[in-house]
């Protein structure tokens, strides 16, 4: 029995291991019981004496709900104002070479409500002062990931990737590029501030679903490594009005090679364009039809996909005016009168007023009425559907998802058809407005993504909503 004791205790690393070239985590999903103050298994607290470790979320506790993208809980880091922040790390199960490159990804995101306890430097007694309920903070800003390499545990010797500022609030893959300068044997994860910073600050990032370390030939650019991202950018530049000749322009990031992108113009596509890796940058110059056309950019790499598409409208009287022989002396063509400027008073949906739309934007529907368990939009919420109705309007090329939420009072079933249906109630309402189909889109999320307690009837009031989400500007 010992020998095979040992037999199989000695095959553990190489479990672990995987494929040939692959350097598996241990709990690479940070799964433990939701808590906070204490890391996850497998993971070494690395942070500052007499400061809290990292937390397992969704806890609760300092009013962090996000469902986990991967399992059922995930790691929450912060850094703090007083010049200290949060790490973890662990032993790997074989080194990373110097003169090797390898490749990595976890998801990440923020959390907008991270309450916590704050105690200032001046108190002496700091254990004494939690125990009387200090003041909290919310630990909401934009913070990085730096990820370190070194020889043993919280060893910081090398740098080997870091983000940039995490501001999303919903999950996304993050994909890092290793090049050791000597060999690795611990790996820590470390929240530190967006630099060049005048001041440490407040800020939170939410860890979860680590993929294995991966050798990669060293040739392979950082580009490849990450997923694409694909701009139309506005406005369209027209050349030659009469002719419908239009020159698009367009950031395409993390692409290396033109074979890469797909440019159709109304289903069609179109081989004809320029594309430098360097400067990402996209352009061409196409004739399109009177009416409506459409244009798509697609660009593929093998960390993802990403594309893009919007519209470009060709009066058609102007078709008709070609049609037209030129004349010795042409009647003066008489200029429209500009159209009347957009309102900008919103009164119950005044965080309109202040937003530049900006894709990932949320804002909460305010003063939305339903009858209750039920999808029937009262009367009284006409005015705030209207100044909806109004912001896309006076926004043609804002696309938005219509978010609906409910708390945890009834079953998952009933919470997913109801919140879909209130949701499509207000897509319904828009649409029959005349906002077009294409630039709304309805969800209903049931009660997987509370924006606090239900433990209090305040709460449950307050995560039963409609939430507004920009998807894009273009």
């Amino acid at each position: 029995m010992r020998f095979r004791l040992f037999i199989f205790l000695a095959s553990i690393p190489f479990l672990l291991q995987g494929q040939v070239g692959e350097i598996a985590l241990y709990n690479p999903s940070f799964e433990d019981i939701p808590r906070s103050s204490s890391p996850p298994r497998g993971w070494i607290d690395c942070g500052f004496p007499g400061e809290t470790p990292p937390d397992v979320q969704p806890s609760g506790d300092w009013e962090v709900y996000r469902p986990a993208y991967h399992g059922h809980s995930y790691m929450g880091l912060v850094a703090r104002e007083n010049n200290t922040w949060e790490s973890v790390g662990q032993r790997l199960t074989s080194s990373l070479l110097k003169g090797k490159c390898y490749s990595f990804s976890l998801y990440m995101c923020m959390s907008s409500e991270y309450w916590s306890p704050a105690v200032p430097d001046s108190i002496s007694n700091k254990d004494a002062y939690m125990k009387v309920d200090p003041p909290r903070k919310n630990f909401n800003k934009p913070i990085v990931l730096r990820v370190w390499g070194g020889d043993g545990y919280c060893s910081t010797k090398e740098v080997l990737a870091e983000s940039g500022p995490v501001r999303n609030t919903y999950w996304e893959k993050y994909t890092f590029k290793f090049e050791p300068e000597r060999d690795i044997s611990h790996i820590i994860l470390q929240a530190y501030y967006k630099t060049p910073a005048l001041f440490s600050y407040n800020g939170n990032i939410l860890v979860d679903n680590a993929s294995v370390i991966t050798m990669i030939s060293c040739d392979e650019s950082e580009a490849e490594l990450l997923a694409p991202a694909v701009q139309i950018l506005q406005p369209i530049e027209k050349i030659d009005p009469v002719k419908h000749l239009v020159k698009i322009s367009a950031t395409i990031r993390n692409i290396n090679s033109r074979r890469q992108i797909k440019f159709k113009v109304n289903g069609a596509l179109i081989k004809n364009f320029d594309f430098d890796g360097a400067t990402s940058a996209f352009t061409t110059q196409v004739f399109l039809k009177g009416g409506r056309n459409t244009i798509n950019i697609d660009a593929k790499n093998l960390a993802g996909e990403a594309a893009d598409e919007t519209s470009v409208y060709i009066p058609e009287k102007a078709v008709a005016q070609q049609e037209v022989p030129l004349q010795e002396e042409p009647e003066p063509i008489k200029k429209e009168a500009p159209p009347p400027p957009p309102p900008t008073d919103f009164k119950l949906l005044p965080e309109l007023n202040k937003i530049e739309p900006e894709a990932g934007q949320i804002f909460k529907v305010n003063g939305l009425v339903f009858l209750a368990d039920s999808f029937r939009i009262e009367v009284e919420s006409q005015d705030v559907l209207d100044e909806l109705y109004e912001f896309l309007k006076i926004n043609p090329e804002v696309t938005v998802e219509i978010g609906g939420h409910t708390n945890n009072t009834p079953k998952h079933s009933y919470c997913d058809e109801l919140s879909q249906k209130r949701a499509d109630s207000v897509a319904q309402y828009l649409e029959e407005k005349g906002i077009d189909d294409q630039r709304v889109r309805a969800k209903g999320y049931g009660k997987r993504l509370p924006i606090t307690s239900n433990k209090t009837k305040e709460g449950r009031i307050k995560n039963q909503r409609v939430e507004i989400k920009i998807l894009s500007t273009t």
